[in-house]
């Protein structure tokens, strides 16, 4: 008897991100939009701007819980400008820096990356990123090579979507599973984020109903996919769903895939023994070892029956976006939007 499926949706419901979480998120991202749109000396620059990222895809998990003590998302706007590809990407990303800032009146940039001015407010952290459109995506600055790199951050929007749609409405769950998956049973720094939701795409079972079930079939998949490449100090090439040229685990080192394929290999063995033994005690120490504390007990069925079942379940919560509407606060000290 495999563990309620109620386990595993309580768990979705309290990995999910606390509704002023997103709160906090819509406030921030619509308050440095509206700034650059209406800045003075870059208003001329901006022409539109969007969300990208887990936020934009919906499958983002609760952030951590930082040194104060807050849970702060991160966000990543896309800012469409007038800019040129001939202009050189350190001068367009110091323009977005000294918009951001405008004079000490601004927001107080945490530093400028490689592709992109980060923002850390109360409210969110945010990566802002400047790019060019052209006839089929965008082109973005890179200021390590000094050159500007194709992309097209509404792609994998929809085409999350499209997953989600061909999975019955459970890829996005399964994809924060496995995201939670990789925070309590970290192996280094990559792969993470959209390299996740590929490999769910590629592996996960789409017509396995439950989420245990499913998780098992998505570790062994990936496992019996890149273990013996691993094996043999090689790494694939897994193409971008926007680009089929570019792989995504381009910044993911031989090293970091070595490790994540024999963390894989190892949890799908932990996931397996929960999911086929018939002691529900059991199964639950062993789900807890793949996912942490927050998932919850359930007893086994003889204790069950003293008292006439199991717990009930609580609802998955549900999905949300955010708008894309500008919205300005009445005032803007720096450092809030």
């Amino acid at each position: 008897m495999p563990v309620p499926q109620a386990r595993f949706t309580e768990l979705l419901a309290d990995i999910e991100p606390s509704p002023t979480t997103k709160s906090h998120a819509s406030s921030g991202h619509n308050g440095i939009r509206d700034h650059l749109r209406t800045q003075e000396e870059f208003k001329d620059r901006y022409i539109s701007s969007f969300l990208s990222g887990s936020y934009a895809r919906d499958t983002s998990i609760r952030p951590r819980t930082s040194a104060d003590g807050h849970e702060r998302p991160d966000v990543d706007i896309i800012i469409v400008t007038s800019f040129e590809t001939s202009d050189h990407p350190d001068d367009v990303l110091n323009e977005v820096c000294r918009a951001l800032e405008d004079g000490g009146d601004g927001y107080e940039v945490e530093r400028i990356n490689k592709r992109s001015v980060r923002v850390e407010t109360w409210q969110a952290d945010m990566d802002i990123v400047p790019v060019v459109q052209t006839s089929n995506g965008y082109m973005i600055p890179d200021r390590d090579n000094g050159i500007w790199k194709f992309t097209n951050p509404p792609v994998h929007t929809s085409w999350s979507a499209e997953q989600n749609k061909r999975f019955g409405d459970r890829f996005k769950p399964l994809v924060k599973l496995f995201k939670w998956w990789r925070r309590i049973n970290p192996s280094g720094k990559r792969p993470k984020g959209f390299v996740l939701e590929v490999l769910v795409s590629l592996h996960a079972p789409t017509a396995e109903t439950h989420y245990g079930a499913a998780f098992v079939q998505l570790l062994t998949n990936i496992y019996n996919a890149y273990g013996f490449l691993a094996s043999l100090d090689q790494k694939p090439f897994i193409a971008d769903p926007a680009d089929q040229s570019n792989d995504i685990l381009g910044k993911v080192t031989l090293a970091q895939w070595k490790d994540f394929i024999d963390k894989v290999r190892v949890y799908a063995d932990i996931a397996r023994r929960a999911q086929e033994t018939d002691d529900m005690d059991e199964a639950t120490r062993q789900w807890r070892r793949v996912f942490g504390d927050r998932f919850k007990a359930t007893v086994n069925p003889a204790k069950a029956a003293s008292y006439g079942g199991f717990a009930a379940a609580t609802p998955v919560a549900a999905g949300y976006t955010f708008p894309d509407a500008m919205a300005a606060p009445a005032s803007k000290p720096r450092g809030f939007a």
